[in-house]
């Protein structure tokens, strides 16, 4: 496909610029944009059925069932396209079976219906699944938009109902998604990285580099968001009005009006690696650091207690590669992020989990885990639970709470 013709995927951490965005592209007169379809994701939590919504025999009866099922906080994502079961199922017929299929059932028929010539797709989380976005479509182009981490947590926290109200618990989501995809976009020759910030400072000269990134003339109508936002922001959507808006220069660095407390130094020692790698401004640390590996949102969320109180009592945990650790250095293990239907996906990350345990004991690198409960080991397939069992094997409990005035010789 020609890169001018090839589909666009936006991706970035919530609350990142990645709306404001979408809808700058889909105000152009060449390319749609609708709401978030959470595709990737969807078609992991339901691999077991894939087969046979992609069997010639079914086709397309099941594959429009499997589209028409994607919904987002009991919303329908093809009724937010405008796009009915029957319409779906008529492309889908005049399609062979494939997964790419069903992902333009919903973006290439809003396309067409908006008379444009090139779809883009935004849903922040796709970040998290690069390898199978790429492996379909080899041509896409993939945009990724940064903004400083200390506001992109304080505004999670005030403005998105599904998460935690306190940042620093963002601050973990936030470093978590930036690293597992960092090695992406510094291999991946058709994506491309800006900042908010410049963005929202610079908005004419940064489009029209992004613009011939993407292959298109710049247009200045990408500056007036109005209209196109009835398309990227869905009025349930209540946290994404002020894209209406445009561009506000005060949302930028925000967080810098703000006195430096101790939370605000949290998010910006969790987050110190894309702080480093963007040039964004660093706060001083003044936590004994507690360090970890899998600190996921499962675990954030069932342990921010033990979390709260570590930071009052001065203690972070602070997100590493165990790898790089020292002989003699410690490091809690905090979860095992194994789990899901994808066993080919999931026997990749049991075997990296394993090299990595056997590593760091011939390093001589000290393993802790915290302990898994019964709910939280239930979670997890039967690849997670033997990681699990192994981790429990090769290194020790610990209590979070216990290691308050322990030291690190990583301060």
């Amino acid at each position: 496909m020609d890169g001018s013709q090839s589909p666009i995927f936006i991706v970035g951490a919530p609350r990142s610029g990645t709306t404001l965005l979408a809808t700058m592209l889909a105000s152009h007169s060449q390319i749609s944009c609708g709401p978030e379809t959470h595709f990737f994701p969807y078609l992991e939590a339901n691999y077991q059925h894939l087969a046979a919504v992609l069997r010639d025999a079914n086709w397309p009866m099941e594959a429009t069932e499997f589209v028409g099922a994607i919904a987002v906080e009991d919303h329908p994502i093809a009724e937010l396209f405008g796009v009915t079961p029957q319409a779906i199922y008529r492309y889908l017929a005049a399609r062979k079976p494939s997964l790419q299929a069903l992902l333009e059932s919903l973006t290439d028929q809003h396309c067409t219906a908006l008379g444009k010539r090139r779809w883009a797709e935004k849903t922040p989380n796709h970040i998290l699944h690069l390898a199978t976005l790429r492996r379909l479509y080899p041509t896409a182009k993939v945009v990724r938009i940064v903004r400083d981490p200390r506001d992109v947590a304080l505004s999670m926290a005030a403005k998105l109902p599904w998460t935690s109200d306190m940042p620093l618990h963002s601050a973990y989501l936030i470093e978590r998604w930036y690293r597992q995809s960092k090695g992406f976009f510094e291999r991946d020759r058709q994506s491309y990285t800006l900042q908010y910030e410049t963005l929202v400072a610079q908005p004419s000269e940064t489009l029209e580099k992004l613009c011939d990134f993407l292959q298109v003339p710049f247009e200045p109508a990408m500056l007036n968001t109005a209209a196109a936002a009835r398309h990227t922001a869905p009025a349930h959507e209540t946290w994404k009005n002020q894209v209406v808006q445009g561009l506000d220069a005060s949302r930028c660095l925000a967080w810098q009006r703000q006195r430096p407390d101790a939370s605000l130094k949290a998010i910006s020692t969790v987050c110190q690696e894309m702080i480093k790698d963007f040039g964004y401004r660093p706060l001083e640390p003044a936590f004994t650091p507690i360090l970890a590996h899998h600190i996921s949102e499962r675990f954030v969320r069932d342990r921010h207690q033990e979390i709260d109180q570590l930071l009052a009592h001065s203690h972070l945990l602070v997100p590493c590669d165990p790898l790089q650790l020292p002989r003699g250095e410690q490091v809690v293990y905090c979860d095992v992020p194994i789990n899901g239907h994808n066993y080919g996906k999931s026997l990749r990350k049991f075997w990296r989990f394993c090299l990595t345990l056997v590593a760091l004991r011939l390093r001589g690198v000290i393993i802790k885990f915290c302990d898994f409960g019964p709910r939280p080991q239930a979670e997890k397939n039967w690849l997670g639970q033997l990681a699990a069992h192994l981790l429990k094997r090769l290194g020790s409990p610990v209590a979070l709470l216990a290691m308050i005035g322990q030291s690190s010789s990583r301060q």
